[in-house]
């Protein structure tokens, strides 16, 4: 996914910041030129009066609009992800809470998918409804793991 190109002070170019939706790698271009990367987060871009300027790259959990700071100044990539979606997204790990590591183990891959959504440039709305089924579909396949261990016997009786 590609952000929407911005015009930052002092920088030669558009910059545009491109995430890997699923793993979330980010790389930095400045007018359609890759940006060498110089640390992890950290990007070295071409001036507009000759030279190099620093840019770090940063983003908040499960927002997919990152924040590229040139200067001291942070600079939006796109709009802010709504604080109940952040709080939808970790909805599947309370199946830790109950449902111990079989909880643990779906309520993780869960709470993976659900960034994976909150990264997507769909409608709040379809996000949360999305995030919703994700973690109820979490829930009954943990309960049908853990009804089919019961059943085989795996788990210890007393």
């Amino acid at each position: 996914m590609n952000t929407e190109p911005i015009t930052i002070d002092g920088v030669a170019g558009p910059v545009v910041v491109a995430t890997n939706a699923l793993w979330g790698h980010r790389a930095l271009t400045v007018g359609g030129q890759p940006a060498p990367r110089v640390g992890k987060h950290q990007y070295t871009l071409p001036a507009t009066a000759g030279g190099t300027v620093y840019a770090t790259v940063r983003s908040a959990y499960g927002d997919p609009y990152p924040t590229v700071e040139v200067n001291g100044v942070r600079h939006r990539t796109g709009p802010k992800i709504p604080v109940v979606l952040r709080v939808l997204s970790l909805l599947p790990f309370a199946l830790a809470i109950g449902g111990g590591l079989v909880g643990g183990l779906f309520g993780a891959l869960g709470v993976l998918a659900n960034v994976a959504v909150a990264r997507t440039r769909i409608p709040s709305i379809v996000k949360a409804l999305i995030m919703v089924g994700v973690a109820v579909v979490a829930c009954l396949v943990m309960l049908a793991v853990a009804v089919a261990l019961a059943l085989s016997g795996v788990t210890s009786q007393s």
